[in-house]
């Protein structure tokens, strides 16, 4: 039998980036394959061989932190995979500080590299033309910059993990944990990518980040018109409106409001008033004890069937698991889980 080929894994060191961004992967990169079956296991040898590289071969330092270098991107052969950290500073300074690091990401990915990237990592993909026409995702709060600077990417913001052809992305903050389960499967098998998923404590089937998104009102636009609309729409949700009635609040026809409210916010002003009650309803799902149906009438509706539909498109979870996720208050799921607890310590006792 043939030995087994080791892969290389390669991860540049960005610039303005975080070192954990940084060594939490590549840690984890590099045990995958180690203990598949045994994820608790130290002993064995991964798959991945990982290289932390910069753009000239030097330590780069962050703060006081500093990473040796295991050789400059020009000098490494073409990896198997390239793994891109979020960028912590300015966008614009990130891409000035970095650009060295872009060709060699196209030149690696047209040899066959496969390129990921977690949260605002996706920047440098974006800039470096491998996100064009492609599928992606990066953090939810930075949609809309994603959007406005990058029009050829179909983003897919709700999505934790995007595959499109040799590109995969992840969404915002620990989304790279996923990630690596993610590239467990794809290099590995999924016995592997399993034996991550219990060895990170991460949920092998959260895909998205719909949970965890504040949806209206992110956009940030000096539209002054649109900015009265949204005001006049958020002061009293839970009335019905109608078009007519908002454009005149406005001082414009329903025509022009319709159409500069699409342009600037990207929605209609009945979505968008869509979102302001989910996100009040949201609100009142964490901090206070009402029932689902009166929170369904205090945010404007009047059929909590319907609402649970529209929460569950909107959210990607009923308001009952949201609220058990996300409350203020002790929930029973939490006691019970801590009674189980107890009992199992119990029973383990000498």
């Amino acid at each position: 039998m043939e030995p087994i080929r080791p892969l290389t894994a390669a991860i540049p060191l960005l610039s303005g980036a975080k070192p954990v961004a940084v060594v939490g992967p590549a840690h984890l990169i590099e045990r995958m394959g180690a203990s598949a079956g045994t994820p608790c296991s130290e002993n064995g040898q991964g798959r991945f061989r990982v290289l932390l590289v910069s753009a000239n071969g030097m330590p780069v330092e962050y703060g006081p932190v500093v990473i040796r270098s295991e050789g400059a991107i020009q000098e490494i052969g073409t990896p198997d995979l390239i793994y891109v950290p979020a960028p912590e500073v300015d966008f614009e300074e990130a891409l000035r500080r970095n650009r060295p690091y872009l060709d060699w990401m196209r030149e690696c990915h047209a040899r066959g590299t496969i390129v990921t990237s977690s949260c605002t990592g996706a920047l440098f993909l974006a800039e470096a033309g491998l996100l064009d026409g492609r599928r992606a995702t990066t953090h939810w709060c930075q949609a809309d910059f994603f959007a406005s600077r990058y029009p050829k990417v179909r983003w897919q913001i709700s999505r934790m993990v995007v595959e499109d052809g040799r590109v995969i992305t992840a969404g915002g903050a620990t989304a790279y944990l996923n990630l690596m389960i993610k590239l467990a499967e794809k290099f590995l098998g999924r016995a592997h990518a399993l034996s991550v998923a219990r060895f990170i404590l991460v949920d092998s089937e959260r895909d998205s980040q719909l949970p965890y998104m504040v949806r209206w009102n992110r956009q940030e636009h000096r539209d002054r018109v649109v900015q009265k609309a949204q005001e006049f729409l958020a002061a009293d949700p839970r009335k019905p409106v109608s078009l007519p009635e908002v454009a005149a609040s406005c001082g414009v026809s329903p025509r022009t409001l319709l159409r500069r409210f699409r342009t600037t916010v990207g929605q209609t002003p009945g979505e968008y008033l869509q979102g302001v009650r989910i996100e009040k309803a949201k609100d009142l799902l964490e901090r206070t004890d009402r029932t689902v149906e009166e929170i369904v009438a205090e945010v404007g509706y009047d059929d909590s069937r319907s609402f649970r539909r529209l929460f569950r498109r909107h959210v990607g979870i009923s308001p009952k698991r949201y609220r058990r996720r996300y409350t203020v208050f002790p929930a029973g799921p939490e006691l019970e889980e801590a009674a189980v607890e107890r009992s199992y310590c119990e029973s383990a006792a000498p």
